[in-house]
């Protein structure tokens, strides 16, 4: 570790007997100012049904009591990284990689939570195939929050093995928290890239399959993904731009020699859309929480990011100026105007 951490804190002092010194799953847990849900993310891992494992929680500098709540649990399979300063969530899932003794490691967001079987059914996962190259294990997640509908988070389509070439389409394994990498993998390609703001799981993924790392499923849904259960609009449109720009250069050529100048097109038109999409979320989010400057400050974050979906910025436009309510009643009547168009279309065939 380099000036910028502080040494793990001993959390269970006195129970160093009962700790597993060589787990085969090391949990990484990432954390910044989210106490009122970490609690809810750690509980989900130590009820786990696999029993071998170490949690790491990587405390991002928090200033909202996150230590004191670790200590409180008094779990001797639990570990806390501080960070000195804050770094950002890559740089906290990295030290938590290095920090980390189990020969797989699985990721987990603070404000996530997973289902009791998670752990062994990855693991089962693991030991029943027969792909020596299988370093990466993903599941299904289910989306839940006061702001969205409960439903199953994509993937919607499953691929194993050697999947580049899906992945440089824009296939996406799901979010950080529904993957267990063999952490050998992880240290060969240098960890998450701390210079991108967004998309730096996409990227991770991109370059364990580009270094011949194949990948697993298990297809039930063993997370749940929490959306807008607190005000969260410390995104900055700018940095994300920035991000992506990185990211682009950083994969336009490989794209383009493997799919051809059109792919490439389209992925990005993708990638700049799903930054038009986080964004519509935090409009959102700030007009239900009645937080109206930091929804104008978002739309107009939305703004610098045109020609890209351009749909999402009216809609935001529209959302900010009526609020929720009218809002909902206006896609709701559209939604129904277009399914009697689609009715008749299809009984005039």
């Amino acid at each position: 570790m380099d000036d910028d951490i502080t040494k793990l804190i001993d959390t269970n002092r006195g129970m160093e007997t009962s700790r597993n010194p060589n787990p085969l799953i090391s949990v990484v847990i990432p954390t910044y100012n989210r106490a009122h849900v970490l609690g809810r993310a750690i509980r989900s891992v130590l009820t786990q049904t696999f029993p071998d494992f170490e949690c790491i929680v990587v405390d991002d500098r928090s200033t909202d009591g996150t230590i004191e709540l670790v200590e409180g649990l008094r779990d001797p399979r639990i570990r806390v990284l501080r960070l000195a300063t804050n770094c950002g969530a890559s740089r906290a899932r990295n030290e938590g990689i290095q920090a980390a003794r189990g020969e797989f490691v699985a990721f987990l967001d603070s404000d996530d939570e997973w289902l009791p079987r998670k752990l062994e059914l990855q693991v089962a996962r693991l030991r029943e195939g027969a792909d020596p190259q299988t370093a990466v294990v993903y599941c299904q997640a289910r989306l839940s929050g006061e702001l969205v509908n409960t439903r199953v988070l994509r993937p919607h389509r499953i691929h194993e093995g050697d999947a580049f070439i899906h992945l440089l389409i824009g296939w996406h394994p799901g979010t950080t928290s529904t993957i267990m990498v063999k952490r050998s993998s992880l240290l060969e390609i240098g960890g998450f890239d701390e210079g991108l703001a967004c998309a730096e799981d996409y990227d991770l993924w991109l370059r364990l399959a580009q270094a011949a790392n194949h990948f697993a499923a298990v297809s039930e849904v063993l997370l749940v993904k929490y959306e807008g259960g607190a005000l969260q609009l410390k995104s900055d449109a700018r940095a994300r731009l920035r991000s992506m720009e990185l990211f682009d250069r950083k994969w336009r050529r490989v794209i383009t020699d493997h799919l051809g100048a059109g792919a490439y097109r389209r992925w990005k038109a993708r990638l700049y859309g799903n930054i038009q999409n986080r964004q519509f979320k935090l409009v959102r989010q700030a007009v239900a929480h009645g937080e109206r400057m930091a929804a104008w400050r978002c739309w107009l974050a939305m703004c610098r990011l045109l020609p890209w979906s351009r749909k999402k910025v009216m809609q935001a436009l529209v959302l900010v100026t009526l609020g929720e309510g009218p809002y909902g009643v206006l896609a709701r009547a559209k939604e129904a105007i277009l399914r009697r168009v689609r009715v008749r279309r299809a009984w005039s065939r």
